[in-house]
Order: structure tokens, then sequence, then C-alpha cells
């Protein structure tokens, strides 16, 4: 089984040992693919849906739609409940096994909108439900609102306080805004602390799209309470952290915790630290880390790695010579995540002129560094030439999505690491499933798959002739493979879906997010004209 990886880098790969300088450093974790013994852990979810009287109408029906599909994509090991909450707090379903999907979705679609928004009510009551669950289970709470917490626990502080400490217990709590009248900073706040994901649900018909992005997260997780310790020693100094990550300084330890970390997966944190030449080269070593999370593929065991880092020194070297191609670009995505949070902070002050200057600031650091790596960085720069025009059209929702795509940003280029040698090209690359894709076969898949795309592909035909089951890994393993495609400016067609997989796709909604033909020769007539329009 191929072992996580775990990097420490400098900007420069030789530094001046006269002088005294600022510089990116890089820690980088590269987690395996899913190995093919593994047994993941059931999953215990509670989803805590806000039915005040905003959320009438087609908001609150098309959570309940996603809730319900949601359930479906879950398997029989695991555990679901549901939470209502207004003024006062619904328990719509205990958290029990989940044996009868029919009856929980049932209950679901009982619940009807009310009156305030008492968030931490309905939050606090899914926490308890899952601390009191002795199983061993990964324990996730989906927390949706459209409003302000107005009821109950409104500090931000101790909101945050409260994801923190239950984060530190193993149980992430995930947070999901609607429309246009919830705080964004509180939920992504909530989020980072309490080690999930924070999603902005722009309009209703989004709503099931988001809940399939979390449910792929869900799916694909390797481990769970992961912490960093950086000893800087004598010679660099921390100055600031540009990844938004939840981080403690302590003297000269600076503890990083980012939460969960997803299989096959990339996480990557750049800080900018002082580094004192003359005193810094006769040093042992320059920074000590260690590593350390719950590995959820091996029954949640301790694991822990440590790491020393001390690059070469040269007396009076030109370091701009000697610069590392990947820590810089990680630098300018992690800088233009920090920004677009600040433009999403200062757009919902409304201060308009100062969010688009930071933008347009951004803009211009991208554009004059686009030689470095320029594929990547000009799909960077159209996102944030999107969120200037966003500015300009409508404040309030702009400093929401800025708010996502900031947080996104790092999942958007995901593949960037993984050591893409080939470059990409327009073959189709055609697979036949057969018999059942489950817990079991989904490495085999994701593996082959994976090589492929290091090997130049992105454009993908998944026949499934001879399919007969699919389960809630299969589903997860095809929504993870859509989002590296995606990446990648590519797509997955999925040709021959019949029988008992017809149906499962239509219970799950499968259906209205992956391109569905009836034979191979219309799923390659589809990427053709797919390729003809972009080439147009």
């Amino acid at each position: 089984m191929k072992e996580i990886k775990f990097e420490i880098l400098n900007e420069y790969n030789v530094l001046n040992s006269n002088e005294q300088f600022l510089a990116h450093t890089l820690l980088s974790i590269e987690t395996p693919p899913i190995s093919e013994d593994q047994n993941r852990l059931p999953l215990a979810v509670v989803i805590v849906i806000d039915k005040s009287k905003s959320m009438y109408g087609d908001k609150l029906q098309s959570v309940i739609e996603a809730s319900s599909a949601l359930v479906n994509w879950l398997t029989r090991k695991d555990y679901v409940g549901i939470v209502a909450y207004d003024t006062n707090v619904e328990l719509v379903q205990p958290l029990i096994p989940l044996t009868d999907k029919f009856s929980v979705i049932k209950k679901i679609q009982s619940i009807t909108a009310g009156s305030s928004t008492n968030l931490s009510g309905g939050w606090l009551q899914a926490l308890r439900m899952l601390r009191d669950i002795n199983e061993k289970v990964i324990k996730r709470v989906i927390l949706l609102t459209d409003g302000m917490a107005n009821a109950g626990i409104v500090n931000p502080a101790e909101l945050k306080k409260i994801a923190r400490e239950h984060s530190g217990l193993g149980i992430t709590t995930t947070t999901m805004g609607v429309g246009k009248d919830f705080s964004e900073t509180l939920l992504k706040d909530i989020a980072g602390a309490g080690g999930g994901n924070f999603y902005f649900i722009e309009g209703p018909e989004q709503s099931n799209e988001i809940f399939f992005k979390e449910f792929g997260s869900l799916a694909s997780l390797y481990g769970q309470g992961l912490e960093l310790k950086v000893f800087l020693r004598r010679g660099i100094t921390f100055k600031e952290m540009l990844s938004d990550v939840p981080f403690d300084l302590y003297e000269d330890i600076l503890t990083i915790r980012p939460g969960d970390l997803r299989s096959d997966d990339v996480r990557n944190f750049v800080m900018i630290t002082e580094i004192n030449g003359p005193v810094a080269e006769k040093q042992e070593s320059l920074i000590d880390a260690e590593l350390s999370f719950y590995n959820i593929q091996k029954n949640s065991q301790f694991v822990k790695m440590e790491l020393s880092f001390k690059p070469e020194f040269k007396p009076n070297v030109d370091m701009e010579k000697y610069v590392n191609k990947r820590v810089r670009v990680e630098s300018l995505l992690a800088s233009a995540s920090k920004s677009m949070m600040e433009a999403s902070r200062l757009s919902a002050e409304r201060d308009l002129n100062a969010a688009k200057e930071l933008i347009i600031r951004t803009e211009k650091r991208i554009e004059a560094n686009l030689d470095l790596e320029p594929k990547m960085l000009s799909r960077l720069l159209e996102r944030l030439k999107d969120v200037h025009k966003n500015l300009e059209e409508n404040l309030v929702i702009a400093s929401k999505k800025m708010m996502a795509q900031a947080i996104d940003i790092s999942d958007s280029f995901s593949f960037r690491d993984k050591g893409i040698e080939k470059p990409a090209h327009n073959k189709i690359y055609e697979i036949q499933l057969e018999g059942q894709l489950d817990l079991y076969k989904c490495p085999e898949l994701k593996s082959k798959v994976k090589y492929a795309i290091e090997d130049g592909y992105r454009y993908f035909i998944m026949d499934m002739t001879n399919l007969n089951y699919i389960d809630s890994s299969g589903i997860g393993t095809l929504i993870q493979i859509s989002n590296w495609l995606k990446n990648r400016g590519g797509i997955i067609v999925i040709t021959n879906v019949q029988g008992n997989v017809e149906k499962i796709f239509e219970l799950t909604k499968l259906n209205e997010f992956f391109i569905i033909k009836d034979s191979l020769a219309s799923g390659r007539m589809m990427i053709q004209e797919f390729l003809e329009q972009k080439d147009g």
C-alpha cells in the first residue's frame, strides 16, 4: 500500500547565508488512494435543517429533496439523524442505522416552515446525538441556514469554540448557507473550526449539487483529527499564514489543525517566514515537524510522522536563480484565496471600492506570474475576473460567492502536484464496468483513472452495459472522478445505464449530475461535440 507523503519545501532551493530575508515555506501532505483491503467505517450523519419562516417555499423544498437524496446515497451500515429548527428544535429522526430509507425520507418530507432561527439549538442537538453514539463511526453534522443566528447562542466566538471542541472529539461540522441573508463569515468560521466544509447555495437548483459534493467528500475520507506541529528553530521566524486554516502560535511552535484528510488528495499549507541566513546556516535543522491523524482506513488507528528540514545555504547567492516553482505557485494560490476572503468581508461591509481594488491587485499579481504555470494560473485569473464582474452586479451575492470560491481554490486545482508529466490531449478513454461497483472494486477503478489522467487523458466514457450493482462507495468514486476531470477541463460520459443501476441513478438523482447516453457511439459523439464547441 502506498504511504502518505509529507514534505517541507522553501520558496528557494538555495538560500543566502549572508542575508536576512522573507520567503514562503510550504507544508504539503499527499494521501494515497483507498487501499484494496479497506473496510471503511460507517458514516453517522445528522442533517440540521433551518425551517424558519424565510425558508418557506422553494428553498425548503429543495433542501428537503437534497437531504432525501443524501439518505439514498448512504448505505444500510451508515447512520442518519434529522433535526429541524426555527424558534424551537424538532427531533425529526433520532440517529439510527439506515435500514429503512423510505421511512426516514417520509419524515424529512414532513418538515414545514416556522418562525425564527435558533441555529445553535438545532446544531447542539445534533452534536449531542453524535456524542452519544458508542460505535466506531465517522461523525458529521451538516448544518443548513438561510439567515442569521437570532435565537439561542448568537456570539460568533462561542459558536466557533463549540465547533472546535467537538472537532477535537471527532465530530466535524459542515455548513451550508442558502440565499442571501446568512452570514458567510460565521458559517465559514464554524466549518473551519469544526473541521468540515463551507458551501454557498445561491438558489434552490443548487441544493442537490452541493449535497452531491459533500457526499463525495465524505465518501473519500482518509483521516480525521489532522494536526501539524511545526517547530521553528533558531534563524527562522513565523510571520504570516497565507492558507486559510486554523492555527495557534506559542513561542516557536506553530500548531495547524486543518480537519479531515481525503484519500488520493493533496493538502498544501503556505506560510511566510523570515530567515536569518548567518544564524540559520549553523543549525542542524531549520524546521522540525510532526504530522498526526486518525487513519479512517485502519479502524481509526493513530498515525504520527516526523520530518526535519534543512535547505542548502551558499554565501552571496542570487536566490531568484533557485526559485522552487511549485512553492511559488502555491503561494500565489494561497494569496489569491486570502484576498478573495478579505474582499468578501469588505463587500459584506458595503466597501465596494476597497474590495474591487484588492481583487484588481490580485489579478495583476497573477498576470505577472503567468509564465510559472500558464494553464492553471489562467484559470485562476478567469475566476478572479468573474469575481470582479459579480462585484459590479450584485454586492450581497458576490460576498458569499467569493467566500465559497476562496475556500474551493485548493480543491479546484487538486491535481497540480500529482506528478502529471504528459500534456493533456483529446483522446477518449473508455472503461467497461462489470458486475458490482462497490467498496472493494472502487480502488481499482480510481487507480485506473488516475494513471490514465497522468498519461494525459481527460475525456472518459464509463460503459455500464454489464454493471448490475452500485453502492454509495461507487457513487462517491464517480463523483470524485468527475471532479478530477472537471479540474482538467475534461468530462465523464456514462453510457448504457440499465436495470437496477438505472433505478439507483434515478432514485439518487445521479442522472441530474452526469452526462448519460444510451450507447457507446452516442457517448463518443457527445464528447466530440463538446470538443468542437470548446475549440469554437
